[in-house]
């Protein structure tokens, strides 16, 4: 009995841990892609467009407008700020983690549906994503409602879970476009196909729910029409996903196994159980004669899998959309391990006990020496965890708690640190913020702020009046030197201005990390060498 009320003290205790986790990613800054949501948004909410998108006033078309009108949301209820912007789209995580809960009850059952949910929220390409916001993270939460009511559908046929799979759809495409389509289309035609139940495929409602689907991305379309004609949509539906994938829209940067190696660090501490739990499942499967009880995640996973490590374009967000079916097929084997008290059971302790300690020595090292502990709650919260992680594994006799929870215990000390010492640090060196508070704190009415040479967007989301972007040395010349003008730039841009002799009122010089560099800032002796100087100009 003191062992399980100590357990249970201690996975609550985890639970909000894990909550207050996600709440501190909210204060920090944005910057390069979510800088560039956070503008778009800030300027739905000033300009009340919510249909034709703009960022520093030109017309958007690059992400549908959900992640925006979210951030608009948050900003109306609560004013411009980091939180706002991502609480809305934090509420929205949470309910992934429901979806995500439903979707492997649905599949399997619902210990699976609750091992699903725990997988998905102690992982580190959740928190990640909650604290740095991209378009995946609204989209990953809707192919998941998506699949779990398509699955509740094809177990039914109950009208209900049509209409709400294929809304689940629409807003996954309202988030990032056809991929939001894709996905849960690979999966359940993957798995009616497998299955042999073609007849099924001939269901009129399949048809009508595309057309539900349409219906609730219109927004998007009509946006991008009336901006760009029909060429928008077909970036919309065609070079803005298939254009990325082959290359021809952005740079290539082809690695064939890209997403192998980075789901080693976004899935972590599952990372290890989900490449055994797939090893378990094609076993499986080659065993049986490829017969299953469900084909969702085998058709969900593989297929969109060998697109992107075959796509030229890579990105670690990308593979987002599929995580809650990694999730769920590693909840799948788990689950059959701790039923069965197998071998694999003993295989997976000793998998996730050298996962602990790994992570423990990263916490360390990261504590003592990449990036030193400033407060004393940090500290206690580490040397806690350490010690309920020897607890459970001297005390518990429980399979579950053994296997899962030292795993969750390290990893949400590792997300504690990051989001509350590790990410905070880094972003202290992000100089478009700096400047854009300064120049809010001290500009006086009429001034403006210009943003010249530099091509991120945090600027323009910090700056109130909000900044004018130069696009030229022609349009630099036109405001340079003028009395009430202040001009943001980087070194290249601060020489060119040098070069036209004119006496400036202040130069504040900011040294700036560019986070794409930002594997040499880990380490103190390189340090500095990554940082750059930015200059902010006032005339």
């Amino acid at each position: 009995m003191l062992e399980n009320k100590t357990i249970r003290i201690i996975f609550l205790t985890l639970m909000g841990v894990g909550l207050a986790i996600y709440f501190s990613g909210l204060s920090i800054d944005v910057t390069r892609d979510a800088g560039k949501y956070a503008t778009v948004a800030k300027e739905i909410f000033q300009n009340g467009n919510y249909i034709n998108l703009t960022v520093h006033d030109e017309p958007y078309d690059q992400k549908p407008p959900l992640l925006f009108w979210l951030g608009a949301l948050g900003f109306t209820i609560g004013g411009i700020s980091n939180f706002w912007f991502k609480f809305p789209v934090l509420l929205l995580v949470f309910f992934g983690f429901y979806s995500a809960y439903g979707l492997g009850r649905s599949l399997y059952n619902r210990r699976v549906g609750l091992l699903t949910a725990f997988l998905m929220a102690f992982s580190l390409i959740y928190t990640l994503y909650s604290m740095d916001i991209h378009t995946d993270t609204p989209l990953q939460v809707f192919i998941t409602f998506a699949l779990w009511q398509l699955s509740e559908f094809i177990q039914t046929k109950r009208n209900k879970h049509w209409i709400l799979g294929f809304a689940g759809i629409g807003f996954a495409m309202l988030s990032k476009g056809p991929i939001g389509a894709a996905i849960p289309a690979f999966a359940v035609v993957g798995h009616i196909l497998l299955r042999k139940d073609f007849k099924f495929l001939l269901d009129y409602r399949w048809y009508l729910g595309i057309l539900l689907s349409l219906v609730i991305v219109s927004p998007a379309l009509i946006g991008l029409v009336n901006q760009f004609g029909w060429d928008g949509i077909v970036f919309f539906f065609w070079e803005n996903n298939v254009g990325r994938l082959t290359g021809t829209y952005v740079q290539p940067n082809n690695d064939p196994i890209f997403y192998v190696h980075s789901l080693l660090y976004l899935f972590l501490p599952w990372s290890l159980l989900f490449y055994a739990a797939a090893f378990m499942e094609f076993k499986s499967l080659f065993t049986n004669n490829f017969k299953a009880s469900e084909y969702f995640t085998f058709a969900g996973i593989w297929v969109f899998f060998i697109i992107l490590n075959a796509s030229k374009s890579q990105l670690p967000n990308y593979i987002f959309g599929i995580v809650p079916l990694i999730a769920v097929l590693t909840a799948k084997w788990i689950d059959n391990a701790l039923i069965r008290k197998s071998q694999l059971l003993k295989f997976f302790w000793w998998t996730q006990t050298t996962v602990v300690v790994l992570l423990w020595i990263v916490i360390f090292i990261i504590a003592i020496y990449l990036f030193p502990i400033p407060e004393w709650q940090a500290t206690l919260i580490v040397l806690l965890g350490l010690a309920a992680t020897i607890y459970i594994f001297i005390k518990s006799k429980t399979s579950t708690a053994r296997l899962i929870l030292p795993s969750a215990i390290a990893f949400a000390c590792l997300a504690w640190l990051l989001n509350t010492d590790v990410f905070p640090y880094i972003f202290s060196y992000q100089a478009p913020p700096k400047a854009a508070r300064f120049y809010t704190e001290n500009a006086q009415a009429g001034e403006k702020l210009f943003n010249f040479h530099y091509e991120q967007y945090e600027l323009f989301f910090y700056s109130e009046p909000m900044a004018e972007q130069l696009s030229t040395e022609k349009e630099m010349k036109a405001v340079a030197g003028k009395s009430g003008n202040w001009i943001f730039t980087d070194a290249e841009g601060f020489e060119m201005i040098s070069k036209l002799n004119l006496k400036p009122d202040t130069v504040l010089k900011y040294r700036h990390l560019y986070l794409n560099r930002g594997h040499r800032f880990i380490n103190p002796k390189t340090r500095d060498e990554v940082l750059h100087p930015m200059y902010l100009i006032k005339y």
